[in-house]
């Protein structure tokens, strides 16, 4: 741990945290650009205003919530890559083509965004209702499975980053090479600056170099907050009313707030993590405030917590990275601020560290592990999409309780594997109730698993019946039918005469 405090851990905490949101900010207004917004004014003035102000309170909370006791690592919050994608394909982008049909672009784009954050309240809404239990919620996970499942995450957040990282092969070099120069095989540092300034500082002399820049549309003024609640009405009117949206939104809800759970848990395996019960709350308080500002992701929990705290990261990162936002956003020109940033080197950092994540859970996992994490980790890299984690968490619950032989556990977890399939929501990633051969297959197997936890102990054997005593022409001379030595003359000859 001091060695690589040395080298620069809390730097390098605050590079992949920052640049990973920003990646994600401009990997989805280019989405949403490509898609949706034709006016970039639109994306600019209302919805960059909307994403930048929540995800600068999550951080500041986090550092808050962290500087409270000494020695506590914040908790990494922000927007999820691969939900956004997927809000975006599933719910934005067939709701625009429907609107458009019927409506102004200008219009169709207002209504799609303000279903998005109508869809941001409900998350904050329900994590505050489910605050007061956090506790008991994070805790009735199994740590195995939840150690697991964390790792799967982190991994898959990787991959959905790895396509855009290939096409800049450069930038990618310029945060590899100081990374593993100075981090993994230890070499001296030149001058004296930490590893976070020489990937940095490789990194924009690299996109100098190559003439490379990522930018967002610029209007050359302040990114102020402006309150939005129009939106959140006509955002809940529309999901109402349209309920084939309805059903799309319902699943993303419930899989914000397990993935939240999930990695409340694998941060508890740490010393001092924070209360979930408070995190939870914060980022509910926050999604709310959000959705009010215009906010149409969800904020969540980030995997990398083990990372972050493996680096040392404290809870400056956290404070240092809401700080340079507010500083972006209110010096103008944030567009021309993110063009000299190279994000592909931010985000092979941020890569590292959940990496690193992942293998600090996977290591903790003390028991065979095998396959736990087969069911934990074969859902996320077999093209089953945004269920990956619902399904991930029934398949590992059920091979976490048959490898302990807690079969009426496991047949619990196969019979909510059951009912979620029959929702639609397991594996048909909708809100559209039927039961169907496969939550059959989910209900024969908590039959099967209850039968073979009762059917063993109603059969057992009573125990054997206790020896008979010998018979007393086999006795032996120097023991009695109990077979004590006490009527033995030599056990009275052994025992003490007794005081005068």
């Amino acid at each position: 741990m001091r060695q690589v405090e040395k080298l620069g851990g809390a730097g390098l905490c605050l590079l992949s945290l920052l640049g990973g949101q920003l990646l994600v900010i401009y990997l989805l207004q280019g989405q949403l650009t490509a898609a949706i917004f034709s006016r970039p004014e639109f994306l600019y003035l209302q919805v960059l205003p909307g994403l930048v102000w929540p995800l600068v309170a999550a951080w500041l909370f986090s550092a808050w919530q962290a500087r409270r006791h000494p020695g506590v690592t914040a908790l990494p919050f922000g927007y999820s890559l691969g939900q956004s994608a997927l809000l975006t394909a599933s719910l934005m982008v067939p709701m625009y083509q429907q609107a458009i049909a019927k409506m102004p672009a200008e219009r169709a784009c207002s209504l799609v965004w303000s279903a998005s954050v109508a869809l941001t309240l409900l998350v904050g809404l329900f994590q505050i209702l489910l605050a007061p239990f956090a506790h008991r919620l994070t805790f009735s996970l199994s740590l195995p499975l939840s150690l697991g499942l964390g790792a799967a995450v982190a991994v898959q957040s990787i991959a959905g980053l790895f396509p855009w990282l290939q096409d800049h092969p450069l930038l990618v070099l310029a945060g590899l090479i100081p990374l593993f120069a100075y981090l993994v095989v230890g070499l001296p540092r030149p001058f004296g600056f930490s590893t976070a300034w020489l990937v940095l500082g490789t990194g924009v002399a690299a996109q100098i170099f190559s003439g490379t820049s990522f930018e967002v549309p610029d209007f050359h003024s302040t990114l102020l907050p402006n309150w939005q609640l129009g939106w959140i009405e006509e955002g809940l009117q529309f999901l109402w009313l349209r309920t084939e949206f309805l059903t799309v939104a319902l699943p993303m809800l419930m899989l914000s707030l397990v993935r939240d759970l999930v990695l409340l848990r694998e941060a508890q395996a740490h010393p001092n993590p924070p209360a979930p019960r408070n995190s939870l709350l914060g980022l509910g308080l926050i999604n709310v405030l959000g959705a009010c500002l215009g906010c149409g992701l969800p904020l969540a929990v980030l995997p990398g917590f083990p990372g972050y705290r493996r680096w040392g990261g404290g809870q400056f990162y956290c404070q240092a990275a809401g700080l340079l936002l507010v500083l972006f956003s209110l010096l103008g020109g944030f567009g021309e601020f993110l063009a000299w940033v190279p994000l592909p080197t931010m985000g092979i950092v941020f890569c590292a560290l959940l990496l690193t994540s992942a293998g600090v859970s996977v290591n903790q996992i003390r028991q065979p592990n095998g396959v736990l994490l087969a069911a934990c980790w074969l859902p996320f890299f077999s093209g089953l999409g945004s269920g990956s984690l619902l399904l991930g968490l029934v398949w590992g619950g059920l091979a976490a309780s048959v490898q302990k032989e807690r079969f009426s556990r496991a047949a619990t977890v196969a019979l909510v594997g059951s009912v979620l399939t029959a929702t639609g929501v397991l594996h048909r990633n909708l809100w559209d109730p039927d039961f169907d051969p496969l939550a059959g297959t989910y209900l024969l197997l908590a039959i099967l698993l209850r039968v073979g936890d009762v059917v063993p102990t109603a059969l057992r054997l009573p125990p054997p019946p206790a020896a008979e005593s010998p018979s007393d022409n086999n006795e032996s001379p120097d023991t009695s039918a109990s077979d004590s030595p006490l009527d033995s003359p030599s056990a009275e000859a052994a025992t003490p005469e007794p005081l005068a």
